[in-house]
């Protein structure tokens, strides 16, 4: 009975290892959603994007916040050159709302926000602009095709 019951537990994790793994791929789409996953994840000063190259449409944006200070993420249609403030610390964000695509507020140290968008093709440029954060490089672009 102890074989059966081991054998069943083994065929149980090997199921669920070949539906985990049919239900993601290398393009970043993930079963049971519309549209493509973006991982970004913040962390003193840098942001990661992957994938870096996604097919136009919908969007899911998972922003992750490794810390150790509160970040956000911006989306903007890319320009050659991103606006600053008088401050010379951070983006003239309102110069930028013509093109602004998403915002993802403030989060804090180990918390997980999402956001949905619908992406036409072209640059993308994603960066935090919490004080002297997008000018010590956190940014980074995102590419629709």
């Amino acid at each position: 009975m102890r074989q059966l019951s081991s054998l069943l537990g083994r065929l149980l994790v090997v199921v669920v290892s070949i539906i985990v793994a049919a239900g993601c791929s290398a393009s970043g789409r993930v079963a049971g959603t519309r549209g493509t996953v973006v991982r970004v994840n913040a962390r003193d000063f840098r942001l990661t994007i992957r994938p870096k190259h996604v097919h136009a449409g919908n969007v899911r944006l998972v922003v992750r916040n490794h810390g150790p200070d509160t970040h956000e993420v911006v989306v903007v249609r890319s320009r050659s050159q991103i606006p600053l403030r008088r401050d010379g610390l951070t983006v003239d964000e309102q110069a930028l709302s013509a093109v602004t695509v998403a915002t993802v507020e403030g989060t804090g140290p180990g918390n997980v926000e999402q956001v949905r968008v619908h992406l036409a093709p072209g640059r993308y440029e994603l960066f935090c602009n919490m004080a002297g954060h997008f000018m010590a490089g956190m940014h980074g672009e995102l590419v629709v095709d």
